[in-house]
């Protein structure tokens, strides 16, 4: 199945704060998931802390299976919130 590169990215999740989310981001990516997250390197330059909450995780909802499996494999992210449930393959 050829991967559609213009769907529109889903929620994966919800991070607690910017640092869970760039640490998703780079597990997924890792394992050969392109991810991005909302929050920006740049967000303490303009006032904001590294720690401030609810920051999503998203991803082509092609991958939304293989990212939870990637997930799964680290007890960490058992409480993450907003959590997509593909409903296909």
């Amino acid at each position: 199945m050829a991967e559609d590169i213009h769907a529109e990215p889903v929620l994966l999740c919800s991070a607690a704060n910017e640092i869970e989310a760039t640490l998703i981001v780079n597990l997924l990516t890792d394992g050969g998931i392109p991810a991005h997250t909302d929050a920006t390197q740049a967000s303490g330059v303009f006032g904001g802390l590294p720690f401030e909450s609810g920051h999503g995780v998203y991803i082509q909802p092609q991958h939304a299976r293989q990212a939870l499996a990637i997930l799964s494999q680290y007890p960490q992210f058992e409480e993450l919130k907003n959590v997509h449930a593909p409903t296909s393959d």
